[in-house]
């Protein structure tokens, strides 16, 4: 019993087709010129995280309204949340004021002095 029956192809012209289909596609997608010895190198890269949160604390202003201030560990950078928004504020160095062009933040303590967009300057506490 033949297994493809047409009156003008012949077996012996389908195993010929199937036998070169194979050959051609046995060598697709084989790269000769490289063995992956350039993916094997390990490159020393010196990587810096991100700034980690060290503390976070409310603070109740005079004028009744609360913000939340987080210290980060790299003692330049402070996120202030303030009315449902969050700003990033930073000091030139180490113990000197926030701020972000917009607001300032002085201490770091129990106390701050908070300088925001249309308010006077006023202290929070924790």
């Amino acid at each position: 019993m033949r297994l493809f029956h047409h009156p003008r192809i012949s077996t012996t012209a389908i195993l010929v087709l199937l036998a070169s289909t194979t050959v051609t596609l046995t060598g697709c997608g084989q790269d000769t010129g490289t063995d992956g010895a350039e993916n094997t190198t390990v490159e020393n890269v010196q990587v810096t995280l991100p700034p980690s949160i060290k503390a976070s604390h409310p603070y109740r202003c005079e004028d009744n309204s609360v913000v939340t201030i987080d210290f980060l560990s790299d003692d330049v950078t402070i996120y202030l949340r303030s009315e449902g928004t969050i700003s990033q504020l930073k000091a030139p160095v180490p113990g000197e004021a926030f701020t972000d062009g917009k607001h300032t933040v002085a201490g770091d303590g129990a106390a701050i002095e908070l300088t925001r967009p249309g308010k006077k300057p006023q202290t929070c506490k924790m």
